[in-house]
């Protein structure tokens, strides 16, 4: 993750790291598991890759797939058995310091964002194999989302400042990029798949995009200091936004696209949200002091007790029920 010097996620990473004066024993290279109906650690530590970054699950809840960024000639991605949460033995090799992924809604592909090779990576979940040559995109891609139908693939290129647009059908760019904002960190999409939604970090916004047009739908939404994490409700109706570094989440009426609430105090440094299927609550891990945070969506407000996790907690999935959370520690 050091490697990634332009990233703006890694750059929070390592900055906490020379803080704490963090050696290699504190980089855990795991995946712990919340059980969401005590809201404790059900299991503490999965061994996955080199310095992972982001994990994604099948629409059956059967697997979770996690990024890791590190290796000496490319990253590559584990592959957890949630029945028995035990990561196979092999990884699938992506391309050079993968950062995010993304998974098909019928489950059969996986779309690996990989920013040291300017490219998107793909693979069967059925055979676990990389499907086709990599696909080019712009410089520095990190955040990658499907669109609800499956067709499109909307990633977020951070060194380029632009999102680039992927058909399924064809696994090739549709369109011109799309400017969006200073070093898009994050992108999610409306459930009725109609608009995606990208987090700049450096300009603390959110563009809007309409999928229609693949232009921008409304004028640049102003968050908290450094957006770097961003999830939308089931039912659509808001976004929440979480903000680096200022320690908060911003809360977004998508009808208006303007801010709906005071922004929620966090822990420092928050750096990735995922919000319940039922949508009743948001889970956000925050490295520091590494733990996971619970926000009751209802109210917009903190649960009254974080999550313990351990060391660099740097990104986090929900199963499809909602019975669990897995979490990344990098």
């Amino acid at each position: 993750m050091l490697l990634l010097a332009g990233l703006a996620i890694t750059a929070v990473v390592a900055e906490a790291g020379a803080q704490k004066g963090a050696g290699a024993s504190q980089i855990r290279s795991a995946v712990s598991v919340i059980d969401t109906a005590t809201n404790r650690v059900a299991v503490k530590a999965i061994k996955v890759g080199p310095f992972p970054s982001a994990i994604a699950l099948t629409p059956d809840g059967s697997r979770a797939y996690v990024v890791n960024s590190g290796g000496a000639k490319h990253g590559s991605v584990s592959v957890i058995d949630t029945a028995t949460n035990r990561a196979a033995a092999k990884a699938i090799p992506v391309g050079r310091y993968p950062e995010q992924i993304a998974i098909t809604p019928d489950g059969s592909s996986a779309y690996v964002a990989d920013f040291g090779s300017n490219a998107v990576s793909v693979f069967s979940t059925a055979t676990n194999s990389l499907a086709v040559k990599a696909i080019r995109v712009g410089r520095g891609p990190v955040a990658i989302a499907v669109t609800p139908d499956g067709s499109r693939v909307y990633v977020a290129n951070t060194l380029s400042g632009t999102v680039s647009v992927i058909d399924t059908a064809t696994d090739e760019p549709t369109t011109k990029a799309i400017r969006v904002g200073r070093r898009p960190t994050a992108i999610a999409i409306a459930p009725n798949g109609s608009r995606v939604y990208v987090a700049n970090m450096r300009d603390d916004t959110v563009s809007v995009i309409d999928t229609a047009t693949n232009q921008s739908a409304a004028k640049p939404i102003k968050t908290g200091d450094g957006p770097a994490a961003i999830a939308i409700s089931p039912n659509g109706a808001r976004a929440y936004v979480a903000n680096a570094h200022d320690g908060t989440v911003s809360v977004i009426d998508t009808a208006t696209d303007r801010p709906a609430a005071k922004a929620i105090k966090v822990a420092h440094r928050p750096t990735a949200i995922a919000i319940t299927p039922h949508g009743d609550r948001a889970y956000m891990t925050s490295l520091e002091p590494g733990i996971v945070s619970v926000i009751d969506t209802a109210t917009d407000k903190r649960v009254a007790k974080a999550i313990g996790i351990g060391p660099f907690p740097l990104a986090l999935a929900i199963t499809p029920d909602g019975s669990r959370v897995y979490v990344v520690k990098n």
